[in-house]
C-alpha cells in the first residue's frame, strides 16, 4: 500500500510540473480505400457504405447541433459509435487482412481518443504479466496521464504541434513513473508494445 501511495505521488508531482485541431471531414477513406486494395466489386460496396455512413453522420451532427448539446465531448462519443458501426458493416465486404487494415486505421484516427488503444493497454497487462497491484498502479497511471493533458486543453486548442508538445511531456511523465513501478524487463516489453501506436500523440491533419 506504502508503494502505491509513493508512486501515486510521484505520478501527481511529475504530471504537475510538466507544463487539435481535427478537420471537420473526418477520416479519409478514400486513403483507407487504396490502403485496402479492393476488388472492383467490393468498391462499388464500399463506396456504397462510406457514403451512407458520412451523410448519415452529417445529419446526426446537425441534429446534435439543434438541440445546444453540442460540445467537443458530444461529438467525438457521437463520432467514435458511428465510425465503429461503419467498420462493422465493413467487414461484411472484407477479407480477413483487409479487416485488420480497416480496424488500425480506424483506431488511428478515431477522433477524441489521445491515449493508447484499451486493446493495447491490455496486451500491456498480458503480456508484461502484470499482477493485481502493479494493473491498479498502472491504470491509475494512465488515468493520470489522461486527465493532465485533458486538463491542458486550453492551452493547446486549435494547434497540433503544441498539442503534440504537451502529450510528449505527458507521455514522458507517464514513462517514469512507470520506469519505478515495472522490473526492468517489463519496462523494455512496455516500451516495444507501445510502439505498434508510436502514432499517438502525433495529432497529424487526418
Amino acid at each position: 500500500m506504502k508503494k502505491i501511495l509513493i508512486i501515486l505521488a510521484t505520478i501527481t508531482v511529475l504530471f504537475s510540473c510538466t507544463e487539435e485541431k481535427t478537420k471537420k471531414s473526418g477520416m479519409d477513406f478514400e486513403k483507407l480505400k487504396l490502403e485496402l486494395n479492393l476488388t472492383v466489386e467490393q468498391t462499388l460496396k464500399y463506396d456504397e457504405i462510406i457514403k451512407y455512413f458520412e451523410e448519415d453522420r452529417s445529419s446526426l451532427l446537425k441534429d446534435l447541433e439543434a438541440t445546444g448539446n453540442n460540445s467537443k465531448k458530444e461529438k467525438n462519443k457521437l463520432l467514435q459509435i458511428s465510425y465503429q458501426y461503419q467498420e462493422h458493416v465493413l467487414e461484411n465486404i472484407l477479407n480477413e487482412e483487409q479487416k485488420v487494415i480497416a480496424h488500425e486505421f480506424i483506431k488511428r484516427y478515431m477522433p477524441g481518443v489521445v491515449d493508447y488503444s484499451d486493446e493495447l493497454k491490455a496486451e500491456v497487462i498480458e503480456t508484461l504479466a502484470l499482477d493485481s497491484g502493479q494493473v491498479e498502479q498502472y491504470l491509475a497511471i494512465n488515468n493520470a496521464f489522461v486527465k493532465a493533458f485533458h486538463d491542458a486543453h486550453d492551452k493547446f486548442h486549435g494547434n497540433r504541434q503544441t498539442a503534440s508538445m504537451y502529450w510528449n511531456q505527458f507521455n514522458d511523465s507517464r514513462k517514469s513513473a512507470l520506469k519505478k513501478l515495472f522490473s526492468e524487463e517489463q519496462y523494455a516489453q512496455y516500451i516495444e508494445l507501445t510502439m505498434k501506436e508510436s502514432y499517438r500523440g502525433q495529432f497529424s491533419s487526418k
